[in-house]
């Protein structure tokens, strides 16, 4: 709270005189969840379904050279248990971003500089983004989703070719709850990126060090050779990994420790048609996630753990596996989604203009190597749109499939259905 007393009291002092500058975006979002829940290896939960209502108030307020992004998240405002409605709600207040962006020159040189909590993002893929080294997306959500950005210090300069970055972040401030595996996680380090434009091409270079992963190397590179297809990959090399490790004896638990170099691979691309049409189809390889021999090693290891009421916790602790960034080493995912506005426009047929407001996406994430799969499909409808407010409804399903014995078999949430309604004012 002192740094964020301390970073308020700075933005206030250097706009008060600038207070008729000042901007206010107010969002808003209700989300209302259906969880049917499953037996695992490793866990048997108390009941077979759970609902819960969450909320979410983001407030963005912008002035001069600042720009904070706030909000109010609480969860569990309803249970399907009426003994635990409020008592086991949590409400957060979260500061997102908070940060200065100005420049300076230097010479003839003119730098950009960025001080503050701020998200930096470069992956560059839909899925799952290598580059997002600082503090990762949750991946794939529903729902509600809160993302924070880092401590961040960066000092930008720009040439005829792209860009030169000076970066130092520090991901240890963070206001929303987290496990101990995004603790462990924690960094904060410093390193330079290059980012550059080579005709139809572009593509990134980053180094960099902090004290968990010591030493990462990173790069990307995107081709768009048409309108229709876009090609992209990215890879990201670190000297260090912290994950949770299978123990050697059957009656020991799942403990976080550090699991020595990693690397991170992905490659895709995205056919774009006329008719509004987007396909999304991407292959990754995480080293730091459990391999298939290890979930079959951690299942039979659970199994008769789980049995017996006094060794249940040994079992619960081979759940942690799932904590990891990816649950599996190998990672497929196609995606599909339909801009219904872009194919309103070749039809002479005013029938289906009801169409317009409605937008379609489907997630298929893969396990190539157990047969794991776990389909979302989203269904949103812009309801209001006056220019200066808007309100969305968004329907979402998503059900765990595929092999018994796969790696999102021993996910609890066996499907979950999930309301929602967002707007701006």
């Amino acid at each position: 709270m002192q740094r964020l007393a301390l970073l308020v009291l700075l933005a206030s002092g250097s706009c008060v005189s600038q207070a008729q500058q000042w901007q206010f975006d107010w969002d808003w979002a209700v989300s209302g969840y259906q969880t049917e829940r499953r037996d695992s290896d490793f866990i048997t939960p108390e009941t077979d379904k759970y609902a819960h209502i969450d909320s979410l108030l983001d407030l963005q307020i912008r002035s001069g050279q600042w720009n904070g992004l706030f909000a109010l998240y609480s969860q569990n405002l309803y249970q399907n248990h009426p003994q635990a409605w409020w008592t086991e709600s949590d409400h957060q207040w979260i500061v997102r971003e908070l940060a200065w962006q100005g420049s300076l020159e230097i010479g003839e040189q003119n730098i950009d500089l960025t001080l503050g909590k701020i998200r930096l993002d470069y992956g560059v893929s839909y899925a799952y983004r290598p580059l997002d080294m600082f503090k990762p997306y949750r991946q794939n959500p529903i729902g509600l989703s809160v993302e924070e950005g880092s401590l961040v210090a960066t000092a930008s300069s720009f040439d005829m070719d792209g860009e030169w970055t000076l970066l130092y972040t520090n991901s240890h401030w963070t206001d929303s709850d987290v496990d101990a595996f995004d603790r462990a996680n924690q960094q904060h380090g410093a390193g330079i990126r290059r980012y550059g434009l080579l005709g139809q091409h572009e593509y990134q270079l980053i180094g960099y060090y902090d004290d968990v992963r010591h030493a990462s190397l990173g790069g990307s590179w995107v081709t768009v050779p048409n309108q229709a297809w876009e090609f992209h990959t990215e890879a990201l090399w670190q000297q260090q990994s912290i994950g949770y490790q299978l123990p050697t004896h059957p009656l020991q638990p799942v403990m976080l420790a550090e699991n020595g170099p990693a690397w991170q691979v992905l490659a895709g691309f995205t056919y774009s048609t006329e008719s509004g049409h987007s396909f999304i189809g991407e292959y990754w390889f995480d080293e730091r996630a459990w391999s298939k021999t290890d979930w079959q090693q951690a299942q039979r290891r659970a199994q008769p753990l789980n049995v017996q009421s006094n060794t249940q916790p040994l079992a619960s602790s081979y759940a942690q596996g799932l904590n990891h960034y990816n649950l599996t080493q190998h990672n497929i995912m196609l995606h599909w989604s339909w801009d219904t506005n872009s194919w309103l426009q070749w039809q002479n047929n005013t029938d289906w203009e009801w169409l317009r407001d409605i937008t379609p996406t489907l997630d298929l994430l893969i396990s190539p190597q157990d047969g794991g799969v776990i389909a979302t499909q989203w269904f949103n409808y812009q309801w209001i749109d006056t220019g200066n407010a808007s309100v969305d409804l968004e329907f979402t399903a998503r059900f765990l499939t595929g092999d018994a014995d796969s790696a999102y078999a021993q996910i609890n949430d066996r499907r979950t259905l999930v309301f929602m309604i967002r707007g701006k004012f």
